[in-house]
Parts: C-alpha cells; sequence; structure tokens
C-alpha cells in the first residue's frame, strides 16, 4: 500500500467534499493552477475513481448519484478557488447526518483527494490551500 505524505491540514479534510465557502478567499492564481473548470472536474473524475476503489470509504458512495456529485464537487471546488462557479447544493450537516461518517473516514477521502491532485501535478502549496477551505466541513460530516 501506498505511503501517504499527509500534508500539514490534511488531516481535517473532507468527506462529501461539499462546501459552504462564499466568504473564503482564493489566492488569485490556485484556481488556474488547478487548471480552472475543466482541470478541476479531471481531478474530480479521479478522485471519484479513486475514492470508488477504496475499500475504506467506498460504501459511503454506493447509492450516490456519481454525474451529480462529480458535478456538484466540481462547482464546489471550483468556487472555493476563486472561479466563477457556484455550489447550490445542500448544506453539509443535513447532507452527511444519517451517513455515521467518521474521522478515519474523512481522512481516507483526504487521503483519495490528494492522490488525485498528485496525479494531476498541482503542487503542494496549491493542495493545502484547498484543504484548509474545505477542512472546517468536518465538524458538520463527521457524525460517529
Amino acid at each position: 500500500m501506498k505511503q501517504f505524505k499527509f500534508r500539514p491540514a490534511a488531516l481535517a479534510m473532507i468527506s462529501g467534499m461539499v462546501l459552504a465557502c462564499s466568504a473564503v478567499s482564493a489566492h488569485a492564481g490556485y484556481y488556474e493552477e488547478f487548471g480552472q473548470k475543466q482541470g478541476i472536474a479531471n481531478i474530480i473524475n479521479d478522485f471519484v475513481g479513486v475514492v470508488a476503489a477504496d475499500n475504506r470509504i467506498n460504501s459511503y458512495f454506493a447509492h450516490a448519484n456519481i454525474p451529480a456529485l462529480k458535478a456538484a464537487l466540481t462547482n464546489q471546488v471550483c468556487e472555493a478557488l476563486g472561479g466563477p462557479c457556484k455550489y447550490t447544493g445542500p448544506a453539509m450537516g443535513p447532507l452527511h447526518h444519517s451517513m455515521g461518517v467518521t474521522q478515519a473516514a474523512f481522512n481516507a477521502l483526504t487521503e483519495d483527494l490528494i492522490v488525485a491532485m498528485d496525479q494531476h501535478h498541482v503542487s503542494v502549496p496549491a493542495q493545502n490551500h484547498l484543504i484548509k477551505i474545505l477542512a472546517p466541513m468536518s465538524s458538520d460530516i463527521i457524525t460517529k
């Protein structure tokens, strides 16, 4: 199994990876570094594939509408990075309330996101920037 290099902010990161981040200001270059909306969509596509292959957490997504999930995640990350997209999906708390997400599952999802970002050669500072934005969601997502 691959040894993961945890980024400083990675342990408190994402699960549904959905966010309410309109108040967060993004470094102007990070949206471009991620490849703008199409680059983000490519990363999210690969991220969902990594999650699907991850037996630690793929059961959380067994009944998910994968195309809708990819579209929502793309818009959320795009918005978080200062792009023109808007996330219009449900709030994190109600969305994850009955899922029983554990800290271990949240951490596994974070690892999978890092794998996808590494596959697309996103720099560690840019990865950390995104993780720092997404990390506060853990309090709404981890319920067990």
